[in-house]
């Protein structure tokens, strides 16, 4: 059976499908300058980024008796961004599951990672944040405020820690279970290490 060429899917169509369908997306936002009043990142030039970043180019308005710039001052307006609007609504898009065994032993050193990637992304992007962590005695459920986010963090714990890792796409929305299985294995490699000492 051979499909119309009218009726095939194309990687175009399903993208833009997505992103008008994004409760999320920034199509209904105002023109101009905008502030979140929750996090204080700021919407300019089509992104989000915090006013201290060397990327920011916002001029500050100037003090009186001060010369008069020769651009037009931006003065911004207050608007929620979509990670703020995600946290307040409860709405992840990145799911990240991590099992493993030996969890207790390794939690802090985990978590200590997940925050410091959670800090890097923010400067870059502010709208990728992880949204909550919940614990459990084999490992934790992650959820965050992109799916490129919570994909991220699965490589990263996948490469500081080996193991396996699975990923799962929704196809109707924008949406990412990562799934992270830590090393079974740690025992093996004490056992060795015992063997070289007793052969020395």
């Amino acid at each position: 059976m051979t499909v119309p060429k009218n009726n095939r899917y194309s990687t175009q169509s399903i993208k833009k499908k997505e992103f008008i369908n994004d409760p999320y997306s920034m199509k209904q936002a105002p023109k101009g300058l905008l502030e979140c009043p929750e996090c204080h990142a700021v919407f300019y030039r089509k992104r989000w980024s915090f006013p201290d970043a060397p990327t920011s180019q916002i001029r500050k308005p100037t003090a009186v008796g001060q010369k008069k710039p020769t651009k037009q001052i931006l003065v911004p307006q207050s608007f929620v961004c979509p990670a703020c609007r995600k946290l307040q609504d409860g709405y992840a898009e990145g799911f990240l599951t991590i099992h493993w065994p030996h969890w207790e032993t390794h939690k802090a050193e985990i978590l200590g990672l997940i925050h410091n990637e959670e800090h890097q992304a923010v400067r870059n992007n502010p709208l990728e944040r992880v949204m909550t962590i919940r614990t459990r005695p084999d490992g934790a459920d992650i959820e965050t405020t992109t799916e490129h986010f919570a994909q991220r963090l699965g490589k990263h714990l996948d490469r500081a820690f080996k193991g396996s890792i699975e990923y799962r796409w929704s196809h109707k929305d924008k949406c990412v279970r990562v799934t992270w299985q830590g090393p079974t294995s740690p025992k093996k490699r004490a056992r060795s290490a015992k063997v070289s000492t007793k052969k020395s």
